[in-house]
């Protein structure tokens, strides 16, 4: 704001700041905020080799875009057009395009939005209405790209998916789920028996009433997961979003786009309510890395870990950063019945790493009788709450005694233990019920900012003895290769 005053008709003009003379007259000119833009609303043009919704040519009805006319067979039909042509691209200029409906994909087709403003494809019945493939049709070289899904289930799943790409979305829900059935209604993102799949730079939230899972995996091969955020809190000042040092400079763009969601949709302010940002079972070769699993812990309910992973085969799970999951038994990163896991330089917030093995009360043919070649390094865990706890921790348990633990590995994880004048008379890693002979812990494990070696917990809590440690130290070519590996933090405002 500036602050002009004058003399009357004979004084000179002058700024005088906020201070007025005797007999001054003075003129406010207020600076003028810019219009908040609207996203859904303007002209996008068409990206060579595309087709549009909105102007598909030949006898194929247009798509409208406006909310509020149901676009879902112009939408099916559209892209049904694409898999039989040549151009099996299709465009989605900015709008809002509400379905009523499935939108079924049964051959190779890749789906646009506009990177300027924003296409929103929105269910009637928040998670009844989904994007998937075609039932026992064999679906290869799908692309979802730049698209925003408002309560929309995207899932793809069959023995012969291959090659799906979900890049750049957003996925939220601006209502109650409703009529949706329970096995799916708190789903966002589904992929079952799919062999190469990539999820790279999608954000996903949740409010109170669509409290849910983010991620769901199940027998896919070769599934890369990266640079996706999962919860967040929509508040005005969200400038670490475009923290030009962090992982998550492609969000710099997303900012404006997140306070007009926020505003025109009315979403609330907490969009961190998740049982689980992923929760995979029987996957392999899965990379899962940099990744911001931002949970509220304001949700009040049942929590199922941010991360889950069960049954896995040859896993990498690196400098992913996680948060708002409680530290007790339901919380932090979770490891169980697996073989071939490196988890390595992640930042674990007020919660814990929990390995765990379990009986395959299922007789899941994947889920392996203990844990075997397992590698947990470099991570930071930040301890907060319920000290000297197994669970605010690293943690390992064996419930019932059956499983076959064979090369688990611990190495250089650094525990920050927060409000405490001496952290070591805390125990940080905890060994339970299981063969310590297979748990090697090293003594490069420390408290953060010191050289001593932390305190480690066999069965009962009782305190291991040094020599349970490790001679000498982890294998130093492996330690340097891991490095290479960023640890991060982000620094996220709290909720």
């Amino acid at each position: 704001m500036e602050n002009v005053s004058a003399r009357g008709a004979f004084g000179k003009h002058h700024i005088k700041g906020t201070s007025v003379h005797k007999g001054e007259r003075k003129i406010i000119i207020k600076k003028q905020s810019a219009p908040r833009q609207n996203y859904l609303t303007g002209i996008d043009s068409l990206p060579a080799g595309m087709t549009s919704v909105k102007q598909p040519g030949g006898s194929l009805r247009a798509a409208v875009g406006d909310g509020v006319t149901d676009d879902t067979s112009a939408i099916q039909a559209i892209v049904n057009h694409a898999m039989s042509s040549n151009i099996t691209k299709v465009f989605f200029p900015r709008g809002e395009y509400l379905v009523n409906g499935n939108i079924a994909i049964a051959d190779s087709v890749e789906l646009y939005g506009t990177e300027s403003g924003m296409a929103v494809i929105k269910a009637s019945d928040a998670y009844a209405i989904k994007i998937h493939n075609a039932v026992r049709v064999p679906v290869t070289n799908v692309v979802l790209r730049n698209l925003y899904f408002d309560g929309i289930l995207v899932e793809f799943k069959g023995q012969s998916i291959n090659n799906i790409t979900i890049e750049g979305c957003m996925f939220f829900s601006s209502q109650s789920p409703g009529n949706a059935s329970n096995a799916e209604k708190n789903k966002q993102l589904k992929m079952v028996d799919l062999r190469q799949g990539r999820v790279l730079r999608n954000v996903f939230m949740r409010d109170s009433h669509a409290y849910g899972v983010a991620l769901s995996f199940t027998r896919t091969v070769d599934v890369m997961l990266y640079n996706n955020l999962c919860g967040l809190k929509l508040s005005q000042d969200m400038h670490w979003l475009s923290n030009p040092v962090g992982l998550l400079v492609f969000f710099s763009r997303q900012k404006n786009k997140l306070e007009f969601l926020k505003t025109h949709y009315h979403l609330q302010d907490d969009q961190g309510y998740f049982e689980s940002c992923l929760y995979e079972e029987c996957d392999s070769r899965m990379q899962i890395g940099k990744n911001v699993f931002n949970g509220s812990p304001n949700t009040g309910r049942k929590r199922d870990h941010a991360i889950y992973l069960k049954g896995f085969n040859h896993m990498s799970v690196s400098s992913n950063y996680v948060r708002g999951w409680p530290a007790n038994g339901t919380g932090g990163i979770k490891a169980r019945n697996g073989q071939g896991l490196f988890l390595v330089r992640n930042y674990v917030d007020g919660t814990g790493i929990l390995l765990y093995s379990h009986e395959n009360n299922n007789n899941k043919s994947c889920i392996y009788v203990g844990l075997k070649n397992v590698v947990v390094y470099g991570n930071h865990l930040r301890m907060q709450t319920n000290l000297n706890h197994s669970t605010s921790g690293l943690r390992y348990h064996e419930p019932h005694r059956v499983g076959r633990d064979e090369n688990i590995k611990y190495s250089g994880n650094e525990f920050e233990i927060i409000g405490v004048s001496n952290p070591t008379y805390y125990t940080c890693i905890w060994l339970t019920n299981g063969d310590t002979s297979q748990h090697h812990v090293y003594r490069d494990n420390i408290y953060f900012g010191r050289s001593d070696t932390v305190k480690i917990a066999g069965r009962g809590g009782q305190v291991l003895d040094p020599a349970a440690y490790q001679q000498g130290d982890f294998d130093q070519r492996i330690k340097d290769r891991l490095n290479r590996y960023p640890l991060y933090n982000p620094n996220i405002p709290l909720y």
